[in-house]
């Protein structure tokens, strides 16, 4: 049975992700988020970091515990996750040649245990020292029966010392023992490799992983350390980014993709992700794109997706008691014509309210502030439904929205529905907390006079009242082709 993140990354990687990758979210990962994911790469408690550095002896424990504590949370799993996963991507982008099998199977195995010192502080044990060689092995091994390394690589042990080696120095400042006749002999053919690229991969990752925004690679000193690890691994190459200063959901993930696309046709590779933007690798000394090209392609990209989800009325609606409401986004996207065409099709996907519907109530209002007696009220109640609360709702939403103060929109649904003999245009224009309740009294009027309809009949006769509707105001009150479209500011 797969977990929710190995579904999560499986349907997200594209179907041609290396088989190596793939196995490794298959076979390894479930083992990871059972031992690391109780474990913390980041934050965690001030408690928590002041009992293990007091139990090993450290002088400054006090200090050192707030500052760890001070930190994002993350937990060991995710941390090893992030950092393959921007390693992979700088292997596949970077590097040519491109790493070979085993050098895949070594960078992913080095990357899951580079943090192993982290693992034994979770246990409540010490780690082995730099110099411990033997003992940085054994645990590399008791790690690796743990975590499951045999399904992922059957030959894993015959290159422990590889695995070691790497997981030590993923790190280039601290606790490393990167002379390589420390080790055991290798396997690897080259053990070269192991110092470049497989260690600066590594190191590159583990920096990557602590950015807090996509930005850092140019305003915090991880920037300047990642571009270090880079000029060994491809001097012509440089990192650059796009960030968005809002996050907004559905419209900010179509800016994303859009521009990840337009980075793409510049030959930048997308390597580190953020909800606020994307790091790329770019060629050296790339060119800044035009701001008004990189709009007008955002604008292109994103307009079809967001017209579908708004039409469906995904999004770009809202309905509360007072009705349904039209985002500024959407009257931005579409023309009235348009609109109105279409909101029979919101209407029904936003109001479902058949159990309780806002008809009925809305006729007792009208009766109980004398606008309407109760004899009439009566003879209107067969068409006080969901029915009557969909048709009032549309004829609603385009007076507020596109015709406000408009006597002949009036004039053209009373003729229209027939209903000019039995109600005035006064009667339609009983306003009370900011709702037109005359509407209700409209909706319930024609819907009592035609009771044979279904709700399936009357979805299609408000889809029909919107065409005719869209055609008679869009020449003389829609002359203008869409709004201004102001949604995208990016600077």
């Amino acid at each position: 049975m797969t977990s929710l993140l190995q579904t999560l990354l499986i349907e997200t990687l594209p179907e041609d992700t290396d088989p190596i990758l793939s196995r490794y979210i298959e076979k390894i990962l479930p083992a990871i988020e059972r031992e690391f994911s109780p474990i913390s790469a980041l934050g965690g408690t001030y408690d928590t970091h002041l009992e293990h550095l007091q139990k090993i002896g450290d002088k400054y424990a006090a200090e050192k515990a707030q500052r760890y504590s001070g930190k994002p949370d993350q937990n060991l799993c995710v941390h090893v996750l992030n950092a393959l996963l921007i390693a992979w991507n700088l292997a596949e982008y970077s590097l040519n040649p491109g790493l070979s099998d085993e050098e895949k199977y070594l960078l992913c195995l080095g990357i899951t245990l580079h943090d192993y010192n982290k693992y034994c502080n979770g246990q409540g044990e010490s780690a082995p020292k730099a110099f411990e060689v033997p003992a940085i092995l054994a645990l590399c091994e008791e790690m690796g029966n743990n975590l499951n390394f045999a399904e992922f690589w059957p030959d894993w042990r015959s290159h422990i010392s590889e695995i070691g080696f790497l997981a030590q120095n993923t790190q280039f400042n601290a606790g490393a023992n990167a002379f390589t006749s420390n080790w055991p002999q290798f396997r690897i053919k080259d053990s070269r490799r192991l110092t470049s690229p497989l260690r600066h991969l590594l190191g590159f990752a583990d920096i990557a992983v602590h950015l807090t925004n996509p930005a850092d690679i140019v305003t915090d000193n991880k920037g300047k350390r990642l571009r270090e690890h880079l000029r060994s691994l491809h001097p012509n190459q440089t990192l650059v980014y796009h960030r968005l200063r809002d996050t907004l959901g559905v419209l900010t993930n179509g800016i994303h993709n859009a521009t990840l696309a337009f980075a793409k046709e510049l030959g930048w590779q997308p390597i580190a992700f953020f909800a606020q933007g994307v790091v790329y690798l770019a060629p050296k000394n790339p060119e800044i794109p035009d701001l008004a090209d990189l709009q007008e392609f955002i604008w292109e990209q994103i307009s079809d997706k967001l017209a579908q989800k708004m039409l469906s009325g995904d999004i770009g609606f809202k309905r509360d008691g007072k009705g349904l409401k039209i985002a500024p986004q959407t009257l931005e996207l579409f023309s009235p014509a348009q609109l109105i065409r279409e909101l029979p099709t919101v209407i029904e996907s936003q109001v479902k309210n058949a159990k309780n519907p806002a008809t009925l109530k809305r006729l007792d209002k009208l009766v109980s502030k004398g606008k309407l007696t109760p004899e009439k009220r009566e003879k209107l109640e067969a068409g006080a439904d969901l029915r009557s609360d969909r048709l009032a709702e549309f004829i609603l939403i385009v007076q507020r929205e596109f015709l406000p103060n408009c006597p002949e929109y009036i004039d053209w649904i009373l003729a229209t529905l027939e209903l000019t003999d039995s109600l005035n245009p006064e009667d339609t224009q009983t306003v009370m907390g900011g709702v037109n309740y005359g509407w209700y009294r409209v909706a319930a009027a024609y819907v009592a006079n035609h009771a044979n309809l279904d709700e399936y009949e009357m979805s299609d006769f408000i889809s029909d009242l919107g065409e005719k509707l869209a055609d008679w105001a869009a020449d003389s009150f829609f002359p203008l082709p869409n709004r201004l479209i102001s949604l995208l500011s990016l600077r």
